[in-house]
Protein backbone atom coordinates (compact mmCIF):
# COMPACT_ATOMS: atom_id res chain seq x y z
CA UNK A 1 0.00 0.00 0.00
CA UNK A 2 2.82 2.74 1.22
CA UNK A 3 4.28 1.56 -2.11
CA UNK A 4 1.38 2.15 -4.69
CA UNK A 5 1.26 5.57 -2.30
CA UNK A 6 4.77 6.40 -3.61
CA UNK A 7 4.15 5.48 -6.85
CA UNK A 8 1.13 7.44 -7.26
CA UNK A 9 2.80 10.98 -5.93
CA UNK A 10 5.87 10.44 -8.26
CA UNK A 11 3.18 9.64 -11.55
CA UNK A 12 1.38 12.98 -10.09
CA UNK A 13 4.40 14.56 -10.37
CA UNK A 14 5.79 13.39 -13.51
CA UNK A 15 2.10 14.46 -14.66
CA UNK A 16 2.74 18.19 -13.56
CA UNK A 17 6.20 18.45 -15.16
CA UNK A 18 5.42 17.28 -18.14
CA UNK A 19 2.49 19.58 -18.00
CA UNK A 20 4.27 22.82 -17.71
CA UNK A 21 6.49 21.78 -20.38
CA UNK A 22 3.63 21.68 -22.85
CA UNK A 23 2.35 25.36 -21.96
CA UNK A 24 2.23 26.64 -24.81
CA UNK A 25 2.67 30.78 -25.60
CA UNK A 26 0.47 30.59 -28.55
CA UNK A 27 -1.64 28.58 -29.85
CA UNK A 28 0.34 28.33 -33.42
CA UNK A 29 2.98 26.56 -34.11
CA UNK A 30 4.88 29.12 -35.98
CA UNK A 31 4.19 32.33 -38.12
CA UNK A 32 6.09 35.49 -39.17
CA UNK A 33 4.15 38.94 -37.94
CA UNK A 34 4.79 42.46 -39.11
CA UNK A 35 3.81 45.50 -37.59
CA UNK A 36 3.61 49.66 -37.67
CA UNK A 37 3.61 51.48 -34.90
CA UNK A 38 1.86 55.25 -34.36
CA UNK A 39 1.22 57.54 -31.50
CA UNK A 40 1.25 60.53 -29.88
CA UNK A 41 0.13 63.40 -27.84
CA UNK A 42 0.18 66.82 -26.99
CA UNK A 43 2.16 66.39 -23.78
CA UNK A 44 1.87 69.64 -22.42
CA UNK A 45 0.71 73.46 -24.16
CA UNK A 46 4.39 74.18 -25.87
CA UNK A 47 5.28 70.52 -26.67
CA UNK A 48 4.23 67.38 -29.13
CA UNK A 49 5.27 63.88 -28.92
CA UNK A 50 5.20 61.61 -32.18
CA UNK A 51 6.04 57.84 -32.14
CA UNK A 52 6.74 56.04 -35.58
CA UNK A 53 8.23 52.36 -36.14
CA UNK A 54 7.93 49.54 -37.06
CA UNK A 55 7.89 46.00 -35.27
CA UNK A 56 8.27 41.94 -36.27
CA UNK A 57 7.78 39.33 -34.50
CA UNK A 58 8.98 35.73 -36.02
CA UNK A 59 8.01 32.42 -33.69
CA UNK A 60 8.11 29.03 -33.81
CA UNK A 61 7.56 26.01 -31.16
CA UNK A 62 4.20 27.34 -30.14
CA UNK A 63 6.02 30.96 -29.73
CA UNK A 64 8.15 29.63 -26.91
CA UNK A 65 11.12 30.41 -29.51
CA UNK A 66 10.52 33.74 -30.52
CA UNK A 67 12.27 36.80 -31.60
CA UNK A 68 10.91 40.33 -31.24
CA UNK A 69 12.31 43.38 -33.16
CA UNK A 70 11.58 46.98 -33.14
CA UNK A 71 13.01 49.91 -35.44
CA UNK A 72 11.42 53.70 -34.99
CA UNK A 73 11.63 57.11 -33.72
CA UNK A 74 10.84 59.01 -30.70
CA UNK A 75 10.20 62.53 -31.57
CA UNK A 76 9.44 65.57 -29.32
CA UNK A 77 8.42 69.48 -31.14
CA UNK A 78 7.65 72.71 -29.80
CA UNK A 79 9.45 74.22 -26.48
CA UNK A 80 11.43 70.46 -26.51
CA UNK A 81 12.55 69.65 -29.88
CA UNK A 82 14.73 66.04 -29.87
CA UNK A 83 14.69 62.68 -31.77
CA UNK A 84 16.00 59.72 -30.16
CA UNK A 85 16.46 56.33 -32.22
CA UNK A 86 14.71 53.38 -30.99
CA UNK A 87 16.11 49.83 -31.93
CA UNK A 88 15.32 46.68 -30.19
CA UNK A 89 15.94 43.50 -30.31
CA UNK A 90 14.85 40.34 -28.19
CA UNK A 91 15.13 36.75 -28.23
CA UNK A 92 13.21 34.00 -26.09
CA UNK A 93 14.70 30.77 -26.53
CA UNK A 94 15.41 27.42 -24.03
CA UNK A 95 13.67 29.53 -21.13
CA UNK A 96 16.02 32.34 -21.54
CA UNK A 97 15.50 36.03 -22.82
CA UNK A 98 18.26 37.73 -25.16
CA UNK A 99 18.33 41.19 -24.87
CA UNK A 100 20.45 43.26 -27.72
CA UNK A 101 21.72 45.94 -26.07
CA UNK A 102 23.51 48.16 -28.91
CA UNK A 103 24.84 50.95 -27.23
CA UNK A 104 27.18 48.98 -24.96
CA UNK A 105 27.44 46.33 -27.45
CA UNK A 106 26.47 43.28 -25.53
CA UNK A 107 23.79 40.43 -25.24
CA UNK A 108 22.06 40.80 -21.88
CA UNK A 109 20.50 37.35 -20.47
CA UNK A 110 18.35 36.27 -18.03
CA UNK A 111 16.11 33.31 -17.21
CA UNK A 112 12.43 33.75 -18.50
CA UNK A 113 10.54 31.74 -15.68
CA UNK A 114 7.49 30.22 -15.73
CA UNK A 115 5.84 30.18 -19.39
CA UNK A 116 1.92 31.64 -19.32
CA UNK A 117 -0.37 31.76 -22.19
CA UNK A 118 0.13 34.63 -24.31
CA UNK A 119 -3.92 34.46 -24.59
CA UNK A 120 -4.26 34.07 -20.84
CA UNK A 121 -1.69 37.31 -20.16
CA UNK A 122 -2.90 39.50 -22.58
CA UNK A 123 -6.60 39.45 -22.20
CA UNK A 124 -6.43 39.57 -18.74
CA UNK A 125 -9.03 42.23 -17.28
CA UNK A 126 -10.58 42.95 -20.86
CA UNK A 127 -14.06 41.45 -22.20
CA UNK A 128 -14.64 39.59 -25.38
CA UNK A 129 -16.21 41.97 -27.56
CA UNK A 130 -16.68 40.61 -31.44
CA UNK A 131 -14.32 40.26 -34.32
CA UNK A 132 -12.11 41.79 -36.42
CA UNK A 133 -10.38 41.01 -39.54
CA UNK A 134 -6.15 42.64 -39.40
CA UNK A 135 -3.84 41.78 -42.10
CA UNK A 136 -6.01 39.59 -43.08
CA UNK A 137 -6.73 37.30 -40.28
CA UNK A 138 -9.83 36.82 -38.72
CA UNK A 139 -9.14 37.64 -34.99
CA UNK A 140 -11.01 38.26 -31.43
CA UNK A 141 -11.26 41.68 -30.19
CA UNK A 142 -10.86 42.41 -26.07
CA UNK A 143 -12.06 45.56 -24.95
CA UNK A 144 -10.94 47.03 -21.55
CA UNK A 145 -9.94 50.02 -19.86
CA UNK A 146 -8.66 52.43 -22.87
CA UNK A 147 -7.55 49.54 -24.31
CA UNK A 148 -8.46 47.76 -27.43
CA UNK A 149 -6.89 44.57 -28.98
CA UNK A 150 -7.72 41.72 -31.62
CA UNK A 151 -5.58 38.88 -31.26
CA UNK A 152 -5.58 35.79 -33.16
CA UNK A 153 -4.33 32.58 -31.29
CA UNK A 154 -2.40 34.80 -29.02
CA UNK A 155 -1.00 36.37 -31.23
CA UNK A 156 -1.61 40.30 -30.67
CA UNK A 157 -2.41 41.92 -34.29
CA UNK A 158 -3.96 44.85 -33.16
CA UNK A 159 -3.73 46.91 -29.80
CA UNK A 160 -5.19 50.77 -29.85
CA UNK A 161 -4.25 52.54 -26.51
CA UNK A 162 -6.06 56.17 -25.59
CA UNK A 163 -4.71 56.92 -22.17
CA UNK A 164 -5.47 60.75 -20.64
CA UNK A 165 -5.27 61.70 -24.40
CA UNK A 166 -1.84 60.21 -25.20
CA UNK A 167 -2.36 57.60 -28.08
CA UNK A 168 -0.52 54.30 -29.57
CA UNK A 169 -1.62 52.16 -31.96
CA UNK A 170 0.23 48.83 -32.88
CA UNK A 171 -1.05 47.19 -36.22
CA UNK A 172 -0.23 44.02 -38.40
CA UNK A 173 0.32 45.21 -41.73
CA UNK A 174 1.73 41.46 -42.89
CA UNK A 175 0.69 37.95 -40.73
CA UNK A 176 1.47 34.57 -42.05
CA UNK A 177 1.31 31.65 -39.94
CA UNK A 178 2.30 28.11 -40.23
CA UNK A 179 5.51 28.98 -41.87
CA UNK A 180 9.30 28.13 -41.48
CA UNK A 181 11.11 30.62 -39.42
CA UNK A 182 14.42 29.89 -40.38
CA UNK A 183 17.89 29.95 -37.90
CA UNK A 184 19.36 32.61 -40.54
CA UNK A 185 16.71 35.18 -39.81
CA UNK A 186 16.80 35.14 -36.18
CA UNK A 187 20.64 35.52 -35.63
CA UNK A 188 21.51 37.50 -33.11
CA UNK A 189 24.58 40.41 -33.20
CA UNK A 190 28.24 39.04 -32.30
CA UNK A 191 28.33 40.42 -28.92
CA UNK A 192 29.54 39.44 -25.87
CA UNK A 193 26.74 38.12 -23.06
CA UNK A 194 26.11 39.18 -19.59
CA UNK A 195 23.82 38.40 -17.23
CA UNK A 196 21.49 40.48 -15.25
CA UNK A 197 22.79 41.91 -12.10
CA UNK A 198 23.66 45.37 -10.93
CA UNK A 199 22.69 46.63 -14.38
CA UNK A 200 19.31 45.81 -14.76
CA UNK A 201 18.29 49.00 -13.57
CA UNK A 202 20.84 51.02 -15.83
CA UNK A 203 18.87 48.72 -18.58
CA UNK A 204 15.39 49.78 -17.80
CA UNK A 205 16.31 53.56 -17.74
CA UNK A 206 17.76 53.47 -21.13
CA UNK A 207 14.55 52.02 -22.65
CA UNK A 208 12.49 54.58 -20.79
CA UNK A 209 11.39 56.29 -23.52
CA UNK A 210 11.49 54.05 -26.65
CA UNK A 211 8.31 53.22 -28.18
CA UNK A 212 7.65 49.76 -26.77
CA UNK A 213 8.76 51.12 -23.47
CA UNK A 214 5.52 53.69 -23.60
CA UNK A 215 3.24 50.68 -24.49
CA UNK A 216 4.24 49.30 -21.34
CA UNK A 217 3.65 52.31 -19.10
CA UNK A 218 0.38 52.25 -20.26
CA UNK A 219 -0.34 48.28 -19.66
CA UNK A 220 1.46 49.23 -15.60
CA UNK A 221 -1.14 52.46 -15.00
CA UNK A 222 -4.40 51.91 -17.10
CA UNK A 223 -5.79 50.62 -14.13
CA UNK A 224 -5.02 53.12 -11.38
CA UNK A 225 -5.85 55.78 -14.32
CA UNK A 226 -9.10 54.25 -15.71
CA UNK A 227 -10.10 51.83 -13.07
CA UNK A 228 -13.76 52.23 -12.64
CA UNK A 229 -14.17 52.55 -16.99
CA UNK A 230 -14.99 49.02 -18.55
CA UNK A 231 -15.24 50.34 -22.04
CA UNK A 232 -13.38 52.15 -24.74
CA UNK A 233 -13.75 55.39 -24.52
CA UNK A 234 -10.75 57.73 -25.92
CA UNK A 235 -12.65 60.82 -26.14
CA UNK A 236 -13.85 60.76 -22.00
CA UNK A 237 -13.03 64.42 -19.85
CA UNK A 238 -9.46 64.03 -19.02
CA UNK A 239 -8.35 64.29 -15.00
CA UNK A 240 -5.69 66.96 -15.37
CA UNK A 241 -4.16 66.01 -12.19
CA UNK A 242 -4.00 62.44 -13.20
CA UNK A 243 -2.76 63.70 -17.15
CA UNK A 244 -0.12 65.04 -15.40
CA UNK A 245 1.30 62.83 -13.29
CA UNK A 246 0.79 59.93 -16.17
CA UNK A 247 2.41 62.33 -19.14
CA UNK A 248 5.54 62.84 -16.73
CA UNK A 249 5.76 59.29 -16.00
CA UNK A 250 6.02 58.13 -20.11
CA UNK A 251 8.45 61.42 -20.68
CA UNK A 252 10.49 60.32 -17.77
CA UNK A 253 13.52 59.35 -19.98
CA UNK A 254 13.38 62.50 -22.79
CA UNK A 255 12.84 64.86 -19.68
CA UNK A 256 16.66 63.48 -18.07
CA UNK A 257 18.16 63.30 -20.87
CA UNK A 258 17.14 67.15 -21.96
CA UNK A 259 18.86 67.66 -18.36
CA UNK A 260 21.87 66.42 -19.95
CA UNK A 261 21.19 67.66 -23.46
CA UNK A 262 20.94 71.31 -23.04
CA UNK A 263 23.49 71.91 -21.07
CA UNK A 264 26.03 70.50 -23.02
CA UNK A 265 24.58 72.49 -25.90
CA UNK A 266 25.27 75.91 -24.32
CA UNK A 267 28.70 74.74 -23.73
CA UNK A 268 28.89 73.57 -27.53
CA UNK A 269 27.60 77.33 -28.96
CA UNK A 270 30.04 79.01 -26.31
CA UNK A 271 33.37 76.86 -27.66
CA UNK A 272 31.59 77.62 -31.33
CA UNK A 273 31.60 81.55 -30.37
CA UNK A 274 34.90 81.11 -29.48
CA UNK A 275 36.06 79.20 -32.46
CA UNK A 276 34.63 82.46 -34.61
CA UNK A 277 36.55 85.12 -32.81
CA UNK A 278 39.70 83.20 -33.56
CA UNK A 279 39.13 82.60 -36.85
CA UNK A 280 41.26 84.45 -39.15
CA UNK A 281 39.53 83.71 -42.67
CA UNK A 282 36.58 82.30 -43.82
CA UNK A 283 37.49 78.69 -44.43
CA UNK A 284 38.16 78.36 -40.78
CA UNK A 285 34.81 79.91 -39.64
CA UNK A 286 32.88 77.36 -41.41
CA UNK A 287 35.05 74.60 -39.85
CA UNK A 288 33.88 76.11 -36.82
CA UNK A 289 30.18 76.06 -37.98
CA UNK A 290 30.26 72.34 -39.29
CA UNK A 291 31.96 70.96 -35.79
CA UNK A 292 29.05 72.82 -33.84
CA UNK A 293 26.43 71.19 -36.21
CA UNK A 294 28.21 67.55 -35.77
CA UNK A 295 28.29 68.25 -31.78
CA UNK A 296 25.05 69.23 -31.95
CA UNK A 297 23.86 66.27 -33.94
CA UNK A 298 25.54 63.94 -31.86
CA UNK A 299 23.65 65.46 -28.86
CA UNK A 300 20.45 64.36 -30.30
CA UNK A 301 18.92 67.66 -31.02
CA UNK A 302 16.44 68.27 -33.97
CA UNK A 303 17.68 70.40 -36.64
CA UNK A 304 15.41 73.49 -36.07
CA UNK A 305 16.52 73.67 -32.59
CA UNK A 306 19.32 76.55 -32.12
CA UNK A 307 19.80 76.82 -35.73
CA UNK A 308 22.30 79.18 -35.54
CA UNK A 309 24.53 79.51 -38.73
CA UNK A 310 21.52 79.92 -41.67
CA UNK A 311 20.40 83.47 -40.93
CA UNK A 312 21.77 86.03 -43.91
CA UNK A 313 20.78 88.97 -42.50
CA UNK A 314 23.13 88.36 -39.55
CA UNK A 315 26.87 87.09 -39.14
CA UNK A 316 27.88 83.82 -37.68
CA UNK A 317 29.25 85.05 -34.86
CA UNK A 318 25.92 87.10 -34.20
CA UNK A 319 23.80 84.56 -34.40
CA UNK A 320 25.44 81.93 -32.15
CA UNK A 321 25.37 84.99 -29.05
CA UNK A 322 21.97 85.36 -29.89
CA UNK A 323 21.43 81.78 -29.41
CA UNK A 324 23.54 82.02 -26.11
CA UNK A 325 21.80 84.75 -24.89
CA UNK A 326 18.40 82.99 -25.35
CA UNK A 327 19.79 79.53 -23.73
CA UNK A 328 21.86 80.50 -20.75
CA UNK A 329 18.99 82.02 -18.92
CA UNK A 330 16.65 79.28 -19.12
CA UNK A 331 20.10 77.12 -17.58
CA UNK A 332 18.98 77.83 -13.63
CA UNK A 333 15.20 76.79 -14.35
CA UNK A 334 16.71 73.51 -16.32
CA UNK A 335 18.49 72.22 -13.30
CA UNK A 336 15.52 72.88 -11.05
CA UNK A 337 13.27 70.79 -13.14
CA UNK A 338 11.43 68.09 -11.43
CA UNK A 339 10.11 66.53 -14.06
CA UNK A 340 9.08 66.70 -18.11
CA UNK A 341 6.13 69.10 -17.69
CA UNK A 342 8.85 71.63 -15.76
CA UNK A 343 11.62 71.02 -18.54
CA UNK A 344 8.95 71.70 -21.33
CA UNK A 345 7.85 75.17 -19.08
CA UNK A 346 11.19 76.26 -18.90
CA UNK A 347 12.04 75.91 -22.94
CA UNK A 348 9.28 77.72 -24.26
Amino acid sequence: MRFMTILCVILGMTHILYAEVDVHYYDVKQGLVEYEILGGAQLTNETNLNIQGTYKLRFKNWGNTRQEEDHGVVVTKGAINYVQEVKRLEKHIDGKVLTVDYTNEQILEHSEGKIVSSQIKETEGLLHRGQDVVAGVLCSMWIGPSVKKCIYKGVVLKQESYVLGVSYVKQATKAVFDINATDDQCVLPDFPKNTFGLIKDNIKTKKASAPENVCKVFKDVIHEVDAKNRSFEPNKNLDTKKRKKFINKIAKGIFEKQQEILPALLMAMKKSRECLQLANDMFEKEQCAKAYVTEKNALGVEEDDYTVFDNEKQTPIDAIEDAIIDLEPRMACVKRAQNFIDISSCMK
